[in-house]
């Protein structure tokens, strides 16, 4: 599984939350400029400068084979206002079409990354008058975003949103130089975004 940003192990570890997580769904659609935008959710949400239409649509459980390679994903997607069946029929069952999901979290709509995403392809569809039904291959599961950021020793990933979310420091101190000594005079070196662990001159991308 990803990493979770700062962000969203914060929110994920605490007791209670106002916010909840949610799951993204963008389905590309044959010679169309603008793919399909759903969140699992009770209202639609902006996020990363789009819009995306809260929908009811369920993910089957997500599991690997004795080689580690991701099995076969079901997708359903409520069939009641056959929305999306117009398109299944016009593009041949949006077979062979990308999926992606992604996770958000609702407090934190300015991230532009995910916390986490995985791309699938659509392997075959079925559609019935409550669910249309797609079988997500793992052909293009090697497109998974991890890590999201490079990951450098003494280099911090959050100087340019110095103050921000993953940030965190709240002080009054001025603009810091993204190392861990300029972190640690602010006292906030667990939210310090580089990895003093990596050996000397090491960087991961």
């Amino acid at each position: 599984m990803n990493n979770l940003s700062i962000a969203g192990i914060l929110e994920k570890n605490r007791l209670s939350s106002d916010g909840a997580w949610l799951l993204l769904l963008e389905v590309s659609i044959p010679e169309s400029e603008e793919p399909l935008r759903l969140v699992r959710n009770n209202e639609e949400i902006i996020w990363n400068g789009h819009t995306w239409l809260a929908f009811n649509f369920q993910l089957g459980e997500i599991m690997e084979d004795s080689k580690g390679s991701l099995s076969t994903v079901p997708l359903q997607i409520s069939n009641i206002t056959q929305a999306v069946q117009a398109y299944v029929e016009e593009n041949n069952g949006l077979t062979g079409t990308t999926v992606t999901l992604r996770v958000v979290h609702s407090q934190y709509l300015n991230n532009t990354l995910p916390e986490l995403e995985e791309v699938f392809t659509v392997q075959s569809t079925n559609c019935d008058s409550k669910w249309i039904t797609f079988l997500l291959g793992s052909e293009r599961s090697t497109q998974v975003r991890f890590p999201f950021r490079r990951v450098l020793k003494n280099f911090c990933a959050w100087r340019d949103q110095y103050k921000g979310i993953e940030c965190g420091y709240a002080g009054s101190l001025a603009e810091c130089d993204g190392t861990l000594t300029s972190c640690r005079e602010r006292d906030n070196e667990a939210r310090y975004g580089g990895e003093p662990s990596i050996p000397e001159g090491g960087l991961y991308a």
